[in-house]
């Protein structure tokens, strides 16, 4: 899984926008003025200043975080719908099949569609923790174009699947 996010990463940095460099150039920026109002506090307050740069540096290693949420709901925006979940018990797989629409402003050259399948319990809590451990995961890539408001069908085939326990899928996709 950890493999997974490190693809996902990939693909988002060798796919960025205009909107995403401007962006990230603005908390550089942030940045470069944080240092220079600590630089000042600090030879008055040393403590003060330090708390200052401590906020500073937190705020820049959070904001791309918030960042790629902001873009991925709003500037690069895809919507999975017609979604079937097709359980086969003889053959021991898990069939789901969509598709994938292009809401967003811009053109996409490739799409990852991704998968999990989360243990349902009883217990909320342990209901987030699942969800951020699922029991089965899996992505594609859609090469090929997607233009505004196209959709393109999907395809995910879990194979050697047969839970013991109640289940859900999670299926969503990020666009380039």
């Amino acid at each position: 899984m950890l493999k997974e996010y490190k693809l996902r990463a990939i693909d988002y940095l060798h796919h960025l926008t205009i909107y995403d460099y401007f962006a990230y150039s603005m908390v550089g920026v942030f940045f470069l003025f944080s240092f220079l109002i600590f630089i000042m506090i600090a030879k008055k307050r040393l403590g003060l200043g330090f708390l200052w740069l401590f906020l500073s540096i937190m705020i820049v290693l959070v904001s791309p975080i918030f960042i790629k949420i902001y873009f991925d709901k709003s500037v690069k925006k895809v919507e999975i719908f017609d979604k079937k979940v097709t359980q086969l018990k003889f053959a021991k797989m898990l069939i789901i099949k969509g598709k994938i629409k292009n809401k967003a402003k811009i053109d996409f050259k490739k799409c990852r569609i991704i998968t999990k399948i989360v243990k349902i319990d009883k217990n909320k809590y342990k209901n987030m923790l699942n969800s951020l451990k699922p029991k089965r995961y899996l992505s594609i890539l859609l090469e090929g174009e997607l233009k505004k408001n196209e959709s393109k069908p999907f395809k995910l085939v879990f194979k050697k699947f047969q839970p013991k326990f109640k289940y859900k899928t999670e299926v969503y996709g990020e666009c380039y």
